[in-house]
């Protein structure tokens, strides 16, 4: 789950998804399940917190921790502005909670589930920073005509 581009939005989430998956591994499936709640929400926090375009060091203090104390829910709901990012993040949140409370809302899912959402959320991520890499290093103002002798 770890390529460049995530690891440049959330290094932490490398970290701690990387640790889930070796509990998962060992079949330590109590602790690999909030482990992957957990990443998800470094994940979420981070990939916000990169999209604010301020440059203001204060402002981006301000924003940081604005976003450090709002439900890991809201965030999603009030900060990610794709769609298809806040609607699979959504869910990954709702699967990842069944995993680290008493009682589980989501019957029939499971921590495959949860590993499938992050996954797609995690994709939905890096083709967004893909993107927008990609039309950061060649916008059409820059292009040039091609000129013929």
């Amino acid at each position: 789950m770890q390529t460049e581009t995530i690891k440049s939005i959330s290094d932490d989430f490398c970290k701690i998804y990387a640790e889930a998956y070796k509990a998962d591994g060992m079949e330590l499936k109590l602790v690999a399940g909030p482990g992957y709640r957990k990443a998800l929400e470094f994940l979420i926090r981070d990939y916000i917190i990169s999209q604010f375009a301020e440059k203001d060091a204060e402002k981006i203090a301000a924003y940081r921790s604005e976003v450090e104390k709002t439900l890991l829910a809201s965030c999603i709901a009030k900060y990610v502005k794709s769609d298809q990012i806040k609607e699979i993040a959504k869910r990954a949140a709702w699967l990842g909670n069944d995993e680290t409370h008493y009682v589980r809302k989501w019957e029939g899912k499971d921590l495959d589930d949860l590993k499938k959402s992050i996954s797609v959320t995690l994709h939905w991520i890096e083709y967004e920073k893909l993107t927008a890499d990609v039309i950061r290093d060649m916008p059409d103002a820059k292009a040039k005509p091609i000129l013929t002798p």
